[in-house]
């Protein structure tokens, strides 16, 4: 299908408030019939993988379902624990990594997503969005937090990957703030400065370098947290922060 922008999107009223602490929350950004078919399509994608990196552990395991697709690999995914004491990046979800499917993988909405993300009228947005020309290209990977998945604080600096700009594409039907999910910003002091709940439609775009995690989500929370989500980049080197 086609992927279309909101048409009631107003990239010159919300360039001000996201250059007034470079990061924003842009609610409905997609027309309801794009939203709706993506999200179908993730809560009907059965081929996710789960991604870990926590407790000195390291792997990516496909799933059949919810559990490891490989007989005896589940202990890893049941005893994976983020050290709480290690002050790096850890994390735990899962994935389906749009820019690595193979050509002749099935398509469906979510994969027409990454044509989409790269197409002239969401690059063009964005620019307008943040003022910035250098935005060439974004990539991206669909995901899924479950119960217990998270990730914790980084501010998504990677030499040589030109990173300038981080976006979080919710597409996650109803959700509350207590299920856990928050895109958490750090400020000072180790405060919680601002934080993003899931939001149906809702895209979170925010400056690379700036310190954020997502919160845990909690074990009661009677849904997964979907999301597509990536870095939007220069072909062009952007400095030693990018």
């Amino acid at each position: 299908m086609t992927l279309r922008l909101s048409s009631s999107l107003d990239a010159a009223a919300l360039r001000p408030a996201f250059e007034a602490r470079r990061r924003l929350h842009i609610p409905g950004v997609l027309d309801p019939v794009s939203a709706g078919a993506v999200a179908a399509a993730m809560e009907a994608f059965d081929g996710w993988k789960v991604s870990v990196s926590a407790g000195g552990e390291l792997f990516e395991l496909p799933l059949n379902g919810r559990v490891a697709a490989e007989l005896g690999k589940q202990s890893w995914i049941d005893q994976a624990r983020v050290d709480g004491a290690d002050a790096r990046m850890q994390y735990i979800f899962d994935t389906r990594r749009l820019d690595l499917e193979p050509e002749d993988a099935p398509r469906d909405a979510v994969s027409e997503t990454l044509a989409f993300l790269n197409g002239p009228a969401f690059i063009g947005f964005l620019r307008a969005v943040t003022g910035d020309d250098r935005i060439d290209f974004a990539d991206a990977q669909a995901t899924r937090y479950r119960p217990g998945h998270v990730l914790t604080a980084h501010d998504d600096t990677a030499p040589g990957k030109n990173r300038l700009y981080a976006y979080v594409l919710n597409l996650t039907r109803e959700w509350r703030a207590d299920w856990g999910g928050v895109l958490a910003f750090e400020g000072e002091n180790g405060h919680v400065e601002e934080g993003f709940a899931p939001a149906f439609n809702a895209l979170n775009l925010f400056a690379v370098p700036m310190r954020h995690a997502v919160t845990q989500v909690a074990s009661f929370a009677p849904r997964d947290r979907l999301s597509i989500t990536g870095w939007l980049r220069s072909n062009q080197p952007v400095g030693p922060q990018g």
